[in-house]
């Protein structure tokens, strides 16, 4: 779904942190595929959002999102309406819906992991989310989590810095969540 007017506003990464998919955050998205008959079928991609714009008033936000296609990095402008959190996504688990304009950060919440979501084609998307407890081995799950409860959250920077050790608890907690001995 590509949009081509020129944008009249892009976002630094730091005006994205109130978005529902802020710079950094990895999504699924809606995106077009063909077939072997030439005729185009909508499918989901999973990527990570690159930037965001606003290319009219009336208009909702553009999010620019690249995936692999092999070696290649692609990416593609997509509406936001046609964006949602990717598995495996960290995210802030909020009490309650609340304002992107303002957000709660001070209220109570919880780190959690998205593990799968139900893409709504009208209405709200909702997620499965794994909330692991930090002060014991045990993992609870929230299921039918609405989008507006969620805020993508950076991941530590152990992960990032490749130490794996969170990492093995995640995976064992999956296997734990899928009843497997860990």
């Amino acid at each position: 779904m590509a949009h081509h007017r020129q944008p009249i506003m892009t976002l630094t990464a730091e005006q994205t942190t109130t978005l529902p998919f802020p710079i950094g955050c990895p999504v699924w998205y809606n995106g077009v595929s063909s077939n072997n008959e030439g005729t185009e079928a909508p499918i989901l991609k999973r990527g990570t959002v690159v930037s965001v714009t606003l290319v009219d008033k009336s208009s909702p936000w553009v999010y620019t999102i690249e995936h692999r296609e092999g070696e290649e990095v692609v990416s593609d402008d997509v509406l936001e309406s046609g964006v949602c959190f990717s598995d495996n996504c960290p995210v802030l688990v909020f009490r309650k819906k609340f304002s992107r304009v303002d957000p709660p950060l001070n209220d109570s919440k919880d780190e959690g992991i998205v593990m799968f979501g139900v893409i709504s084609l009208k209405g709200e998307n909702r997620y499965t989310v794994m909330i692991p407890n930090k002060d014991s081995p045990e993992t609870r799950f929230e299921e039918n989590v609405e989008e507006g409860r969620l805020m993508f959250r950076k991941p530590p920077q152990e992960i990032l810095a490749g130490n794996g050790e969170e990492e093995d608890q995640v995976q064992a907690n999956r296997k734990r969540a899928r009843g497997r001995p860990t």
